[in-house]
């Protein structure tokens, strides 16, 4: 069971990128920072830290001059921005990145690591939660149905991730939300094409198409590296991903899972089964 240090502090997006699933964060006590191990001091030293908003993936607002449908992709950010009560958002032309905001809205993070580039895997709560700042509280005892995480999966504004290090009691409980959402057809499981989908070209991804976005990701670095469309199989399956499904099953790649007919590309086994190695 993960023990998760609770850090007091506001979040900032003016001047920055943020989507769905991901903000920036200044802790009121730089000191608590000392409870995570970092790769280097600069990570540890720096003010405003690139959070990496835990167990869910939001749409692609912008990912190597691509993105996915943005309607999507905004709701999630919107959504995230609302809950943690920034407000007055001014983007730039190309929605990429925020202009102007009033921003620097108070609330807390739980956090049990930081990833390798230096962010921490944090739950994120508005002010409101009852938390204590600087407390070390154990996964079974993190209110996480009070976290932005879980409201954006229960939602369906975003797609659930785990990863081999997500704590799985935390799991379970976003698990559960996001199997009601997909039976409900709750926002994007009303639409999402991840199970069966024909790609036809990358317009497909970026327009029509609802796909979760580590297949998206995986999928723009094909059309901009191939020239052959049969090429993909071979090209998924050189991807190693090194996954483990909830029921311990390990598999190499998400090609393990995905079964290609010209075209038409399925993948029956639902996302949340999928534990994803961290890199």
């Amino acid at each position: 069971m993960a023990q998760y240090k609770i850090i007091a502090g506001t979040f900032h997006i003016k001047g920055f990128q943020p989507d769905g699933d991901s903000i920036r964060f200044q802790a009121n006590k730089p000191e608590h920072w000392d409870f995570f191990t970092w790769a280097s001091e600069a990570d540890k030293l720096s003010k405003k830290k690139q959070l990496r908003v835990e167990a869910i993936d939001a749409m692609e607002t912008h990912y190597e001059g691509y993105h996915q449908p943005r309607p999507f992709a905004l709701a999630a950010l919107e959504s995230l921005l609302e809950l943690i009560n920034i407000t007055s958002v001014t983007y730039s032309l190309s929605l990429t990145q925020i202009v102007d905001a009033d921003d620097g809205k108070a609330g807390f993070i739980a956090s049990a690591s930081v990833d390798r580039f230096g962010r921490p895997v944090s739950y994120v709560f508005p002010k409101s939660a009852k938390l204590t700042d600087g407390a070390i509280v154990d996964s079974a005892d993190l209110p996480v149905e009070k976290t932005v995480n879980f409201q954006l999966a229960r939602e369906g504004l975003v797609y659930p991730t785990f990863y081999t290090t997500t704590d799985r009691t935390i799991a379970e409980k976003i698990r559960a939300v996001v199997a009601r959402a997909r039976q409900t057809k709750r926002g994007l499981w009303s639409i999402d094409r991840t199970a069966d989908f024909t790609l036809w070209d990358i317009r497909t991804l970026e327009e029509d198409i609802l796909l979760m976005p580590k297949l998206f990701r995986r999928l723009v670095g094909f059309f901009d590296n191939y020239a052959d469309f049969g090429k993909l199989e071979e090209y998924m399956r050189k991807q190693r991903d090194n996954l483990v499904l909830w029921d311990g099953t390990r598999k190499k790649s998400l090609a393990d899972l995905m079964k290609f007919s010209g075209r038409r590309i399925q993948m029956k086994t639902p996302i949340e089964d999928i534990l994803f190695s961290p890199k």
